[in-house]
């Protein structure tokens, strides 16, 4: 009868040689690649939680996180100094848009908050150029 003890490590050694190159391709140090400055136009707001009330009691909560685009650099440093305002104009569309428009159990219509929340960011400062959602969900407590 034909041992498989010598096929077995004829084998193993084989594989180690075909694997060997492979392992050694990597071992080079690389520079970490430099990520690029944020772009200075946009401002981002802390996340909203607006509450949905439907048949007179609170049913979820919608939460929010967005980001505002100014319409140049130097409108967005005068927009970083008026953050409480636009997140208070925000929070009201929120509010606002839950109560109308929301439910726990259907799909947030993110353009209609979208149009909602910038124009009543706009109405707040004038230099926003537009309010882009990063993220939504509609949720229970």
């Amino acid at each position: 009868m034909l041992s498989l003890r010598p096929c077995r490590a004829f084998f193993s050694a084989l594989m180690l040689l075909w694997t060997a190159p492979a392992l050694a391709a990597n071992t080079e140090p690389r520079q970490a690649e430099e990520l690029p400055p944020p772009d200075p136009i946009f401002v981002s707001l802390e996340p909203i939680a607006a509450p949905i009330v439907d048949g007179g009691r609170v049913d979820g909560v919608l939460h929010l996180s967005i980001v505002i685009k100014a319409k140049s650099a130097d409108d967005a440093a005068a927009l970083g100094k008026n953050i409480p305002k636009l997140r208070a104009a925000a929070l009201s569309a929120a509010i606002e848009f839950a109560r109308l428009w929301t439910s726990r159990f259907t799909p947030v219509n993110v353009g209609r908050l979208a149009a909602m929340l910038k124009t009543s960011v706009k109405r707040a400062d004038n230099a926003v150029d537009t309010v882009l959602i990063v993220k939504v969900s509609a949720r229970e407590q």
